[in-house]
């Protein structure tokens, strides 16, 4: 159905751009904090989980909303019709753990699917960002020097 593609469009399109929001303004305001550096990771990784909570958040409901107004399909296995039990289906299909004991059925597997992929491609997001970050606050270079040093007097 063309309305779940658009549906699908929509949603990637919604969670690349508070994705990149959230990553732009995490490298503008954090290195303006008041911080130690490994508090500024923390701070980092906090902030990415909420936002990847918020993103799985778009997806329930709207997953939730094809499901029971537009019935673009179903939710099969385990019975799924609050809320919680669509934001646990969207946080399995956006991890990419895998379908369990709850399986879409009809249009909305290909919102799912996509789900998946784009889940996927935050995730990664998120972790090079987060590799980039320990890479510039972390203290490697303390640890790396003593052992540096160490080879030396050998």
């Amino acid at each position: 159905m063309l309305l779940t593609f658009f549906l699908a469009l929509f949603l990637v399109s919604l969670t690349f751009l508070s994705h990149y929001q959230i990553l732009l303004w995490l490298s503008r305001n954090i290195p303006r904090l008041h911080l130690d550096d490994q508090t500024r990771v923390l701070l980092i990784v906090f902030i990415l989980f909420l936002t990847h909570v918020i993103e799985i958040i778009f997806y329930a409901i709207v997953i939730g909303c094809s499901i029971e107004i537009l019935e673009f399909g179903a939710l099969e296995g385990v019975e799924t019709k609050s809320l919680m039990e669509y934001l646990y289906f969207s946080s399995v299909v956006y991890t990419s753990l895998g379908f369990g004991d709850v399986y879409p059925t009809g249009h909305i597997r290909f919102l799912v699917g996509v789900e998946a992929l784009n889940g996927l491609l935050l995730i990664a997001w998120s972790a090079s960002f987060t590799f980039v970050a320990m890479g510039r606050l972390w203290p490697w270079s303390e640890c790396c020097e003593d052992d540096d040093q160490k080879d030396i007097d050998s």
